[in-house]
């Protein structure tokens, strides 16, 4: 059975209408009800069976009261018609539950407008409206809301709707026909990005109405000054406050803003933000972001301060829940896959010892941060392609690309660029202020004196200050956070995170972050080693598998490697599975030139010494010809001086050794070396000792003793002269 309760609203299914319950009978027996959906309705009594039948039925459902909140927020004049109409009742209602009998209602409510000199329709009309809106004095308030028939349009009576036109003609009634006119002018120069003439500037609305009264409101008439016709604005036309207002009522201006600032542009600028980057994240390392930006100073070299290198390139690796900054990248790279893999990179491993290469020591517990997401959010450019790939492969991440011109996707990372730069900006020769290159401003790149260095050294003592130190303005923290006292300062949140959280953070050996985030390619196996980028490697796995043999028995293949840009004297063979092993090939004699430089360095030489080719071409083909035809020409000369020889071919092949003899012996003499300094002069003549018992005819070298004493004679003449 139904328990009935007063105020209850009920639904009848059948007949689609509400009744409330305005008055219990005695023992709950049944009920007064009055239907809340009819402007003529009456009370009428229900018993308790008949509501217990039809719910049974399922004819009839207690449903949520419409009603309930009215009367909030009241202005001063509607309290005070609200109060006059609820002392108007006052008396009336002290009659019920006798004022729902229709037989003594008409003379209660007689008798009472009488007495207050107040109609009866209006009594009606108010009773009405305290048992249909629930019987608290707020059901009284008046429906201003209701009044002029809004959002319905108002018929034309043959004169001006609205407010007088005070100056400037007569006005006129907007009807359908003039609201198509300014739908058509809408669509055609305010919902699009450029203007009808292709040109990019945008239309305003004062402009796309008079546009709008060029093509629909005006007459082509003869101008007998001209002599030629015109266009004519006729006397009845609408006015700019009657096209705003239609603009307003007939278009979506949220939309049409979309339309000419195009959607994407829209959504990065204007449009709702009603999440946070903490609704995807469950604590530390569930989530980075990851962003480059050209950093507002300019630096010297390390090796020539007065050379200036240009402006570097910052990247920024950042936790979303905590805000840490669990990795940077400060170079002169350019954004790409190398500054992003470097960022990366730093982002796997300890900072304690990185920090100390720039001489600055830290503990562990200053930047805890040595792990790989579960997410990475970066741009596309940088993360799409086969080295991206090995992140999922290799360490289960997940990578999300931003859409073009969607910075706001990566609103955290852009957010502490801003912070970066506040940071160092006052206090760093060769910053660039808003007004470089205006006329008249200074040249802030003479102002150069942090190498890359010191610029790296500022920014870790930056960073080490934002995680330790700095207040997280607009971080949401839940109650949880608040209970525990958590601070929102990066480095707590992290710490809290890890203790309190599922953190997602994963470490990974840092050598094997390096080598998986290093660019990937193909090396061709060759018989003269590994050729990669015109270079020749070689590794002890290759040599001992006899890669190279077989490669110049049988045929040429590929095996996949990873490469650092930065110094190409080491790739790296990569499992094709992406589990196994790196194997380290080095560069072979034969490349040995190109030992210590980067790709770049490289690829330029190999160019210079392509473009060195290509200009020396036609000189050596211009050489081969000159060549051939002076082999033609010592041919012709030749065949000119060979007599005719009518000998048989026996005859003539006959004695062709006899006859290399006799060449060889005449071509003898002019083919000795003649090492005789004076041509045609005498020679010293060595002296033999007499005294020693030598036969005559003994032909050997002298004694070495007498070939000393005969050296030292001749030095000591040489020298007095």
């Amino acid at each position: 059975m139904i328990d009935l309760l007063l105020g209850q609203v009920f639904l009848h299914s059948e007949t689609e209408h509400r009744e409330r319950l305005i008055w219990l009978l005695p023992r709950r027996s049944g009920g007064w009800f009055i239907d809340i959906d009819d402007p003529k309705a009456v009370p009428i009594c229900r018993a308790r069976s008949e509501l217990g039948e039809l719910t049974a039925a399922g004819t009839v459902a207690v449903v949520d009261d419409p009603w309930i909140g009215q009367g909030e927020a009241l202005t001063d004049s509607r309290a005070t018609r609200r109060d006059e109409a609820f002392s108007l009742l006052k008396p009336l209602l002290a009659q019920q539950p006798d004022i729902f009998d229709p037989r003594k209602r008409a003379p209660a409510v007689n008798s009472h407008a009488a007495e207050t000199g107040t109609t009866r329709q209006k009594i009606y009309r108010l009773l009405r409206r305290w048992w249909q809106r629930g019987m608290t004095p707020a059901a009284l308030c008046p429906d201003y809301a209701a009044s002029g028939a809004p959002g319905r349009p108002k018929p034309d009576r043959g004169i001006k709707r609205g407010a007088p036109v005070l100056y400037g003609g007569t006005g006129m009634n907007v009807d359908e026909t003039v609201r198509t006119a300014f739908r058509k002018s809408v669509n055609e120069h305010l919902a699009t990005k450029k203007s009808k003439n292709g040109s990019n500037g945008k239309i305003d609305i004062a402009t796309c109405y008079d546009l709008c009264l060029k093509h629909h409101f005006t007459d082509l008439v003869f101008d007998e000054a001209s002599g030629r016709q015109k266009k004519k604005l006729r006397e009845e036309h609408p006015s700019l406050a009657q096209f705003r207002y239609w603009l307003e009522q007939d278009n979506d201006l949220f939309e049409l803003a979309r339309k000419r600032r195009t959607p994407r542009v829209y959504d990065k600028d204007s449009r709702a933000i009603l999440g946070t980057s903490l609704d995807e994240v469950n604590g530390p390392g569930s989530r980075y972001q990851i962003d480059a930006t050209i950093a507002d100073i300019y630096l010297v070299s390390r090796f020539d301060r007065r050379k200036i290198v240009g402006r570097p390139t910052i990247y920024v690796v950042i936790d979303v829940f905590s805000r840490m900054i669990a990795g940077v990248y400060i170079g002169l790279e350019n954004a790409s896959w190398v500054g992003a893999m470097t960022a990366l990179a730093n982002a796997a491993c300890a900072k304690p010892a990185w920090c100390a290469q720039f001489g600055i020591e830290i503990g562990e517990a200053d930047w805890p941060c040595h792990s790989l997401p579960a997410v990475l959010l970066a741009d596309r450019g940088e993360m799409l392609g086969p080295a991206a790939n090995t992140l999922i492969q290799r360490f289960g991440m997940r990578l999300e690309n931003a859409a073009p011109y969607r910075a706001d996707w990566k609103g955290i990372v852009e957010r502490r660029f801003g912070l970066l730069h506040a940071a160092f900006g006052p206090f760093t020769p060769g910053f660039v202020a808003p007004d470089f290159r205006e006329r008249g401003a200074r040249d802030y790149r003479l102002d150069a004196t942090l190498d890359i260095d010191d610029f790296t050294k500022i920014i870790i003592n930056i960073v080490l200050y934002y995680n330790n130190q700095h207040m997280l303005g607009g971080y949401e923290r839940d109650p949880q956070m608040i209970a525990d006292h958590v601070d929102p300062v990066p480095l707590d949140l992290w710490s809290w995170g890890i203790q309190r959280r599922t953190g997602l953070q994963r470490s990974f050996p840092e050598d094997l972050v390096k080598l998986a985030l290093l660019p990937s390619g193909e090396a061709s196996v060759t018989a003269k080693g590994l050729r990669f980028n015109r270079l020749y490697y070689s590794c002890p796995r290759a040599i001992a598998e006899h890669w190279f043999e077989k490669a110049r028995q049988t045929r040429s293949w590929k095996v996949p490697i990873s490469y650092e840009p930065r110094l190409m004297d080491t790739i790296w063979i990569r499992d094709p599975n992406g589990r196994g092993p790196f194997e380290p090939c080095s560069l072979t004699v034969r490349s040995d030139p190109f030992r210590g430089r980067t790709l770049w360095e490289i690829d330029q030489i190999q160019k210079e010494d392509r473009r060195q080719r290509a200009e020396r071409l036609p000189a050596q083909t211009q050489g081969r010809i000159d060549f051939m035809s002076s082999i033609d020409e010592i041919v012709d000369n030749a065949k000119a001086r060979k007599p005719e020889d009518r000998r048989s071919k026996a005859e003539r092949t006959r004695d062709i050794r006899g006859s290399r003899t006799e060449e060889r012996a005449a071509l003898r003499p002019r083919e000795a070396f003649d090492l005789a300094p004076n041509k045609g002069g005498s020679a010293d003549v060595l002296p033999f000792d007499r005294n020693q018992d030598r036969p005559s005819d003994d032909y050997d070298l002298p004694p070495m003793e007498n070939i000393r004493k005969h050296l030292d004679k001749s030095d000591g003449e040489d020298g007095d002269a």
